[in-house]
């Protein structure tokens, strides 16, 4: 049994005043008025200072779980107990510290006033990321040929000719001595097959046959019309050969790209994180993936495409389910042995006349997932609203678009727990 270890947690001042754990004496009878009260639950699992969007100081731990309404003199109802991975909870504190526990049972309301979570540590260590088999390269006996070669980084060979651009050239260059990782093939039992590559040419050898596939520089023709979009996406590519094949790759716009904290949140896992803010479904379905994505030859990809088609282009429903439906089906068809995860858009409080069309896209893409069992559904967006089903503003950051620090807390733990499950399945 792991040992339980208690977090150290920072305080913060309270303002208001309370009975803490003393019975009241007040005569209900002859007492003033009663009066209502707030009470605000914290979760309190986050120990960094940090600045918010404003400039506001603050500290990471004052994440609202709950916030009730409670009568004067009344015993406070407990509510249900939060939960955190790898951790278990143990009870609600009237400090940060944890020091002075509220008793439901006898303590009584008399002011407005905050409770903390306690947490005890469950798990000590962070797990592992879970094992990965790469496709079979094996070639049934009865095939015609020794060996077949379908691709090389998931771009097609066509007639001996493969055409790449900028990330998967570098990547090719960089393993020029042994580019057989980089390629989808097959090859007989028993058969011994090898390939280089030198002078814009991949050189096959596979006992007595030997062949050459001409390599191509298509960068061109996934070159970004906007600038700001085309330098990141060359940013990216300057680390195509640091990052390694069969990892994770998180794909997609603003919300990807500004999830600055995705390779620690997913530890111990190993992911890249190559979102773009701004971009559209057009620009990753026919530019982006083939640059930032396919070379990788990812085990899995995360994908969060779709609301600046909404915001920015102001597409109608219609118009964007059949770009996201398109996009889809490229991207499984030029990834057919990677698991493709799809977080669905948020309800974002700065654009209220948007739910409409993000909430008919959404929908559609559930009925397409019921008949297209390769893809798996993120929806993290639900837990950044509020009871009543409108967006929580203090998940996001004063422009109303993009998550704030404890938006990513919650946004980011739920699709850390998809992948983990996606990828022991």
């Amino acid at each position: 049994m792991s040992k339980k270890v208690f977090l150290p947690l920072i305080g913060l001042a309270l303002t208001s005043t309370v009975a803490f754990g003393v019975a009241s004496s007040v005569n209900y009878a002859t007492s003033p008025q009663v009066h209502t009260y707030q009470v605000d639950f914290f979760n309190n699992y986050l120990r960094e200072d940090l600045t918010l969007s404003n400039g506001t100081k603050a500290k990471g731990n004052n994440l609202l779980y709950k916030s009730v309404e409670a009568k004067q003199y009344q015993l406070l109802e407990k509510p249900e107990d939060p939960v955190r991975a790898r951790y278990e909870f143990q009870g609600w504190y009237l400090e940060q510290e944890c020091e002075t526990a509220w008793d439901f049972a006898n303590d009584k309301v008399e002011g407005n006033f905050r409770l903390y979570a306690k947490w005890g540590i469950a798990q000590e260590d962070e797990g592992t990321e879970p094992p990965y088999t790469p496709p079979s390269t094996v070639l049934d006996n009865s095939a015609a040929t020794d060996y077949v070669i379908n691709s090389i980084m998931n771009f097609k060979v066509n007639n001996k000719v493969v055409k790449l651009p900028t990330s998967a050239l570098a990547k090719l260059e960089a393993s020029k001595d042994n580019v057989l990782p980089l390629m989808e093939y097959k090859v007989k039992a028993g058969k011994t097959m090898t390939a280089s590559f030198a002078n814009n040419k991949i050189n096959v050898t596979c006992g007595s046959v030997s062949e050459e596939i001409t390599v191509k520089d298509d960068s061109i023709s996934y070159t970004l019309d906007n600038s700001s979009y085309e330098t990141k996406a060359k940013n990216y590519e300057k680390n195509a050969v640091t990052e390694e094949s069969y990892h994770v790759m998180l794909a997609g716009s603003s919300s990807i790209e500004f999830w600055t904290s995705s390779k620690e949140d997913l530890n111990p896992i190993v992911s890249y994180n190559h979102g773009i803010g701004g971009t559209t479904i057009e620009e990753w379905s026919e530019k982006l993936n083939q640059r930032l994505v396919y070379p990788y030859k990812p085990k899995m990809v995360v994908y969060y495409v779709g609301i600046n088609n909404v915001i920015n282009s102001k597409q109608d429903a219609a118009t964007i389910w059949n770009n996201l439906k398109t996009f889809f089906d490229k991207t499984h068809a030029d990834l057919p042995d990677t698991k493709v995860q799809y977080i669905m858009m948020n309800l974002i409080p700065g654009y209220k006349s948007y739910f409409n069309v993000i909430n008919a896209v959404n929908a559609q893409v559930v009925e397409y997932q019921k008949t297209n069992a390769w893809l798996t559904l993120i929806n993290p967006g639900t837990a950044l609203l509020k009871e009543n089903g409108e967006p929580n503003a203090a998940y996001f950051r004063t422009d109303g678009l993009h998550l704030s620090y404890y938006g990513y807390v919650i946004w980011g733990g739920i699709i850390r727990e998809s992948i983990f499950k996606g990828l022991e399945n």
